[in-house]
Parts: C-alpha cells; sequence; structure tokens
C-alpha cells in the first residue's frame, strides 16, 4: 500500500531545503508523492520555482495564489489567514496520509494549521532550531502542532524532545540541503558562470577573480529599520570595492524597505562591480557560493551550507541568533565599520575545514528511510509525568 504524501513548497529556500527528499520520494514506489507550490514560490520577483520543478522532473499536483502584497506585519498576517483557507480545501481535495511542512515561515503556520484541523498527521522539518525574530515562534509552534520531528542536529533533537514530543517520533536526519553541498564540493564546476544561465541585472562579473555573494533579508519584528539598515551594508560593499552577486530578499515584512534601498543604490550609484539576481536553482546557486571568497549577508545558508562547504560567511544582525554554527562565521551588528573589518577579515581567512553539524549528506535517504517505516497516526496527549508533573492534575479547590 502506498503512502500519499503531500509537500508544500512556499519559497525559493524551500526547495534546496527539501529538494533531495522530493527526488527520493518520487522515485520511491512505496510513496505516492503530491507537490503543492504556493506563496511567494509562485510570484517571479522572490523566486519562482513551478519552471524549475518541472525541469527538474518533478510534477506539480496543486499551484495556489495565496499571497496578499504589502511587505509588512500586516499583509503577512493576512497571507497566513488566506493561506489556511485556501491549503484547507487543497488538502481536502488531495486527502493526503501525511504532510511535509518545513521550517518556519508564517505560510508553514498556514498549512500545518489546516492539516493538524483536518486530522492530517504531519512531519516537520527542521523543528528544534534556535533563531531570531518571529521565524522561531514559528517554528516551535509548529512543533506542538506536528506529529513527526525531522531534525537536523541532536541540538535540536534534544530541544524538541524538551518541548513535550516522545523521543520516538524523533528523527535526526541532518538537512537534506547538506546533500546538495556535498555534491557541490564533490563535484561543482570551479569556473561556473551564473551569467550565461541567468542573465541578472548589472555589470558583467569576472568569475575568475574574487567575488562575494551577497544575501539580505528583512528581519520582520524591525522591518521599520530595514531600509537604514539596508544602506549601512550598501555603504559597506562600496567601500570594500569587491566584485559581488547580490540576491533579492525573501518574501518577509520589510523586503519592500530593503527592496527600495537596493533599487535605489543600482540606480543612483550604478556600481561596476555588482550584478543582481532574484533566485537561481538550488545546486547553481550553491555552486555560485562555494566558488565566491565570501557570504556577506543575514541568510542561513551563510550557517549551514557554508559550514558544510567551509566557505568564509560574514552573518549581519540578529535574524539568525542563536542558530548553531560552525568557525567560518562571523557575526557583526549592521553597521558599515564592523562590516567592512569583518568581510576583509574572511577574505584574508580563505577556506575553512567542513563542519558536519548540519548533516553528512545523506539527509534525505535518512529521512526517507524513516518515513517508510512510520505507521503514521496522530500523536496523543503529552505524558506530564515524562514533564516532571503528577499524572492526574490536582483537585481544584
Amino acid at each position: 500500500m502506498t503512502v500519499n504524501v503531500a509537500v508544500v513548497m512556499t519559497s525559493r529556500g524551500n526547495y534546496a531545503r527539501i529538494g533531495p527528499v522530493l527526488h527520493e520520494l518520487s522515485d520511491d514506489p512505496e510513496f505516492d508523492l503530491d507537490i503543492i507550490n504556493a506563496g511567494a514560490s509562485m510570484i517571479r520577483k522572490y523566486g519562482s520555482l513551478s519552471a524549475i520543478l518541472r525541469d527538474d522532473g518533478l510534477e506539480i499536483s496543486e499551484e495556489m495564489y495565496n499571497v496578499l502584497e504589502g511587505g509588512n506585519p500586516v499583509s503577512s498576517a493576512k497571507t497566513t489567514g488566506l493561506s489556511m483557507v485556501e491549503f484547507t480545501t487543497v488538502l481536502d481535495n488531495l486527502d493526503p496520509d501525511v504532510v511535509i511542512t518545513i521550517a518556519d515561515r508564517y505560510e508553514t503556520m498556514a498549512v500545518t494549521l489546516a492539516a493538524c484541523y483536518q486530522n492530517i498527521p504531519i512531519v516537520h522539518t527542521q523543528g528544534g532550531e534556535i533563531t531570531g525574530s518571529i521565524d522561531e515562534k514559528v517554528r516551535h509552534a509548529t512543533t506542538k502542532l506536528a506529529d513527526y520531528h525531522m531534525v537536523s542536529t541532536e541540538r535540536s533533537a534534544e530541544v524538541v524532545n524538551r518541548l513535550g514530543e516522545d523521543e520516538d517520533r524523533i528523527y535526526e536526519v541532518g538537512c537534506p540541503s547538506i546533500d546538495i553541498a556535498d555534491d557541490i564540493a564533490e563535484n561543482a564546476d570551479p569556473e561556473y558562470d551564473p551569467q550565461d544561465d541567468y542573465g541578472g541585472v548589472g555589470e558583467d562579473i569576472d568569475v575568475s577573480e574574487d567575488y562575494i555573494v551577497i544575501q539580505y533579508h528583512p528581519v520582520p519584528t524591525q522591518y521599520q529599520s530595514e531600509y537604514d539598515k539596508t544602506w549601512e551594508l550598501i555603504e559597506a560593499v562600496d567601500e570594500l570595492d569587491v566584485q559581488a552577486f547580490w540576491f533579492w530578499p525573501n518574501m518577509d515584512a520589510g523586503t519592500d524597505k530593503v527592496s527600495k534601498a537596493i533599487r535605489e543604490y543600482r540606480d543612483q550609484r550604478e556600481p561596476d562591480d555588482i550584478r543582481f539576481y532574484i533566485n537561481m536553482r538550488p545546486t547553481h546557486y550553491l555552486t555560485v557560493v562555494n566558488n565566491s571568497a565570501c557570504l556577506l549577508g543575514n541568510s542561513s545558508v551563510g550557517i549551514r551550507e557554508c559550514s558544510r562547504l567551509g566557505q568564509p560567511s560574514v552573518n549581519i544582525g540578529d535574524r539568525q541568533t542563536g542558530r548553531e554554527r560552525g568557525p567560518n562565521v562571523i557575526d557583526v551588528p549592521c553597521e558599515t565599520d564592523a562590516i567592512v573589518e569583518a568581510v576583509e577579515t574572511q577574505l584574508d581567512a580563505g577556506s575553512y575545514e567542513t563542519s558536519s553539524l548540519y548533516g553528512d549528506g545523506d539527509a534525505a535517504t535518512k529521512m526517507v528511510d524513516a518515513m517508510r517505516e512510520i505507521e503514521y497516526e496522530l500523536k496523543g496527549s503529552m505524558d506530564p509525568t515524562r514533564l516532571g508533573l503528577s499524572e492526574i492534575a490536582p483537585p481544584m479547590d
């Protein structure tokens, strides 16, 4: 009997973090895979995924438009509500045996709630990680709503367990994006030029010379200050005078402020050593990162994938506060002088030793092997004795 698995994609980053699993599930006769493409991954300016998924041989069962534009907390909250309504209908139509939800975005919360109230077992990936902003709240709330947990690190497994989840429902598998990073480290083209495949906007970059990759996203809890913070980053990049591939921010509250500053920089100063991109398929993006001299910004890529690649990373601000990291990362406030000093340090540092913190490159196999053995059912109530409480609640006075 095959297991019908629904996987929801809502951002360009989702594909890197679950792509290897999708291919494993698609090739396994024990699973019937339904991919739901929705949210930001349906919108070109945030990195559409539909064409990439199909080009990679994956079938999309449902495409869903559920994003309310605005780039602020109100639009994020309303998108979450609208998404729950839409995901409820899609899941009701597909009737899956299990739903896989990814990480910590607000769309993740929407699909989790839709599945939870329809009594569909939920497998959550990347739970238990500690970070800044609202992402952590969404991640831990999803942990409590989910029935099974595919976590990336030993500490994450411990966090999920301490949140009251049973050990026999927690699987430490690593992060599937590390599978991609491992393959790139072994087989990537050191002369790969994304300008041949993706064009981009701006001046030509000579990939035979040093360049950096910039990936700066808004922090939703600090969205009102993101315009000024982006200009702090811009001033640092100008002072560094190094070639760069700069990628557009994701769809969180504050994205319009980050985008506005980038557009003003591009139009007013016309930098002669920067090329701007929206999106690339994960293998190409990580190849560009692997061949770079440093990753600059606040993306988790600088902490997760770069730790495996041994790539120098400069992490700006609070977006990744608390996330486990290797020695390849320098953390700095979003201030021009601090950014410049850290990047110069990393340019001199060269490569770091690779780390297995987020996995050994076999996460997809481990996750699908685990899913093959699970007899999917909703979890029961927490055991109060395991939490140090009495088994029966004391009587009310």
